[in-house]
């Protein structure tokens, strides 16, 4: 019956404005209760259209409104928690979505209810870093910063702010493990961030200078995007990267040593 094992409707519309939350619960229900009695009704009425078992969840996802899954017999349905309010008409239109059968009138339905419910839509809100420390124990990374960016960028970087990031962790299956990204560039606040397991003697200066020189180029060039794909290592990005005068050996120097920087 389901075409496709996987399928989701992301939003494709302007989020920018004020959020403006659903308004709370009627009769003494907390949300919670309203949720319930909407869970219900959604996966009844979907399960006798599509003559199969539905089980609803509801999300507060800021970019995929709908997704779903069959599972075990069940279809999971992630439903953004606007579709609380949909009445018989919207609902028709998701099965029909679900069924996988192309129909404008059905997607231009849930397109227009998506729209008309934008106010429900968590907004973004920025993220509070903490201010950069560019001195560390051996390198200052503010002295690595201009030396690169006078040799390769002709000094043309001054918006770029740089420091030493944190130790970051990573789940593995069996153990913790930290993180590969010896440095990283935050496009929204134009910073580099360097692991500060390069702060070290038994790092060369020609290694920090190309972590530095890397990050430097997402400053430099544009992300190329594709639907809904961005690629930050463009192929102009590669061919650049290779410029660096040392590229081979800082690169076999990381291979080398890598494994002893992140233990």
């Amino acid at each position: 019956m389901f075409p496709n094992a996987t399928r989701q409707l992301a939003l494709n519309f302007d989020i920018s404005h004020t959020n403006d939350t659903a308004s709370p619960a009627r009769h003494g229900l907390t949300e919670a209760d309203v949720a319930a009695v909407q869970q219900k009704r959604i996966s009844s009425y979907l399960s006798m259209v599509l003559q199969d078992e539905v089980e609803v969840f509801f999300t507060d996802n800021r970019t995929t409104m709908i997704s779903y899954k069959k599972k075990s017999g069940v279809l999971k349905l992630r439903l953004h928690k606007m579709f609380q309010q949909a009445d018989d008409t919207i609902l028709k239109a998701l099965s029909v979505f679900i069924r996988g059968i192309p129909s404008i009138r059905a997607s231009g339905k849930l397109d227009e209810f998506i729209k008309s419910n934008q106010s429900q839509i968590r907004v973004r809100t920025e993220r509070r870093r903490n201010p950069v420390v560019p001195e560390g124990d051996h390198f200052n990374l503010e002295n690595v910063l201009a030396r690169v960016s006078t040799a390769y960028f002709g000094g043309a970087t001054d918006a770029v702010k740089i420091g030493w990031g944190r130790l970051r962790e990573r789940r593995g299956r069996r153990r913790r493990t930290r993180s590969r990204a010896l440095a990283t560039y935050c496009f929204e606040d134009t910073t580099i961030r360097v692991s500060p397991v390069l702060d070290s003697p038994r790092v060369p200066d020609f290694v920090i200078d190309w972590v530095v020189y890397h990050e430097l180029l997402h400053h430099i060039l544009p992300i190329e995007k594709s639907g809904n794909r961005k690629r930050y290592h463009t192929t102009k990005f590669r061919t650049l990267e290779k410029g660096y005068p040392l590229y081979e050996e800082a690169r076999r120097w990381e291979q080398k040593n890598l494994d002893w920087l992140l233990k």
